[in-house]
């Protein structure tokens, strides 16, 4: 398992010194407009990184793995796709389609769909039925986007989705699913040689690069199936509104964002500025604080989820609580403008007593 880890690592890592002139040469990069404030051309790689990093873990532990042909399969797919919305912005329909069609193909060669949400309504388990397949549909497109949309500052979507997989690491060792356990854990080895870049440790900015489409992606789909694995069937390590814990910030920041974007007319895949990042940031927080303090406020909601399984909180009272953070934060969102006014106040006023 240690050499299966170190070839993880090492797969995704010589993966980015590699791609990176082939990334500049084909254009394969992101470069600053509007709504990106980075310095110059970052190449978009860290999704073909982790794909290579993760390739390396099925190969070498392809008995222990469930499935692999068929997930495989699928992020090639999603990270085809990925590059090419990386290079060539293609439409978010078509995205949205293909997400869509993996998503049947899960469902149909893997048998890995919602069959039931537990007890979140009270003491029985809410079973779906046939309307299950149909949710799991939407809900393997919106995992996917939840974190796609997330991907806005430096280091943050290394870190939610680092938590995600340690929470669910955590939760598998607990029940001895140590085969999804190791994989959640090689997981994070293979996001480590992008995260580092990213924050440009220890190479500096000069070696900076990105995750993209590709990437956020990839991450979204193993995600998904690996929490549908976890959830469902007989004997599941968690509980449905546990899963939701674990991946409550991307979520939340989607729904609400997308909800407040057709409020007001706008398309709900246009991208902007109002996403909790952006929002910290406006308030004055540097892109470096702002990813510490919402990778910590991931932890919390994560670390929430496992209290509850470790020590068996209703699923209702679960579900209650995921609504209220909901609810908090969409009226924080709603009025932005009177907390950024508020932290920007405050940090003056903690500024003159310093000086004084």
């Amino acid at each position: 398992m240690l050499l299966s880890l170190f070839v993880t690592f090492l797969g995704a890592l010589v993966t980015l010194f590699v791609m990176r002139p082939i990334a500049q040469k084909i254009g394969l990069v992101d470069k600053p407009n509007y709504r990106k404030r980075h310095q110059g051309a970052i190449p978009l790689i860290g999704g073909i990184s982790l794909f290579m990093g993760n390739l390396c873990f099925y190969l070498l532990e392809w008995d222990q793995m469930r499935l692999p042909g068929l997930y495989l399969f699928s992020i090639f797919v999603l990270l085809m796709i990925g590059i090419l919305d990386d290079r060539f912005d293609i439409s978010p329909f078509l995205r949205a389609g293909i997400q869509a069609f993996l998503a049947i193909l899960m469902i149909d060669m893997g048998n890995i769909y919602l069959d039931h949400l537990g007890q979140i309504l009270g003491p029985f388990q809410l079973t779906l039925g046939s309307i299950g397949l149909m949710i799991t549909v939407f809900a393997t497109i919106a995992v996917i986007n939840a974190f796609n949309m997330i991907d806005g500052i430096d280091g943050l979507l290394g870190g939610l989705s680092s938590v995600a997989f340690i929470a669910i690491g955590i939760l598998l060792v607990m029940d001895n699913q140590m085969d999804l356990a190791y994989w959640s854990f090689a997981l994070i080895i293979a996001i480590l040689p992008y995260f580092m870049m990213n924050l440009g440790i220890p190479l500096g900015p000069k070696f900076k690069v990105f995750m993209g489409d590709a990437g956020s992606t990839l991450i979204g789909f193993t995600i998904i199936w690996i929490l549908l694995l976890s959830t469902q069937g007989k004997g599941h390590p968690m509980n449905p509104i546990t899963a939701l814990w674990i991946i409550a910030i991307p979520v939340v920041d989607m729904i609400a964002i997308i909800y407040r974007r057709v409020r007001k007319g706008k398309s709900p895949f246009r991208p902007d500025r109002l996403h909790v990042h952006h929002l910290m940031m406006r308030a004055g927080l540097t892109s470096r604080q702002a990813f510490l303090l919402i990778t910590f406020m991931a932890a919390l909601c994560a670390g929430f989820g496992i209290l509850g399984e470790v020590f068996y909180i209703n699923e209702w009272i679960m579900f209650i609580a995921f609504i209220l953070l909901f609810f908090v934060y969409s009226f924080s969102i709603a009025r932005a403008w009177r907390i950024t006014r508020w932290v920007r106040r405050m940090k003056r006023r903690a500024k003159r007593l310093k000086q004084a």
